[in-house]
């Protein structure tokens, strides 16, 4: 008699991003900080995320195209999430449309205002591939 093989649970999203607000010491100037995460731990190595900026500041446009993943080019073996971090510094205290695609087909339109000490969505969709958090910290930083 054969075993049931057992699956895990589907996810209810693939990636998570943290949008935070930060200070660059060196640099003497605030940032908004796009922490993308996969929600999946790979148990032997800790893959980046490939992702596309292309933003459109003058019309509050920021748009990330999530590619996919690749292998690090490091030989060590790590467990962890994978994860791509991007620092936007040139940014306005106003509400900016945040479009997130999955390798150019799903499209997520997240609305989102920079407020003087924090980030506040203002708009979400109802089906998502991605969830976003805005001023959280990841529970593994």
């Amino acid at each position: 008699m054969r075993t049931k093989q057992v699956r895990p649970d589907p996810l209810e999203f693939e990636f998570e991003l943290y949008i935070s607000k930060e200070f660059d010491k060196t640099r003497g100037q605030e940032f908004i900080q796009f922490d993308f995460r996969t929600v999946k731990v790979f148990e032997n190595f800790t893959y980046k995320i490939n992702v596309t900026p292309n933003h459109d500041l003058d019309n509050r446009n920021l748009v990330f195209d999530i590619e996919g993943l690749s292998a690090p080019v490091i030989s060590l073996s790590q467990s962890g999430t994978a994860q791509y971090l991007y620092k936007l510094f040139d940014f306005k205290q106003t509400e900016y449309s945040l479009y997130l695609y999955k390798q150019g087909s799903d499209k997520n339109l997240y609305k989102f205002k920079v407020l003087k000490r924090e980030v506040k969505l203002t708009r979400q969709p109802k089906d998502k591939f991605i969830k976003v958090y805005p001023d959280r910290v990841s529970e593994t930083d």
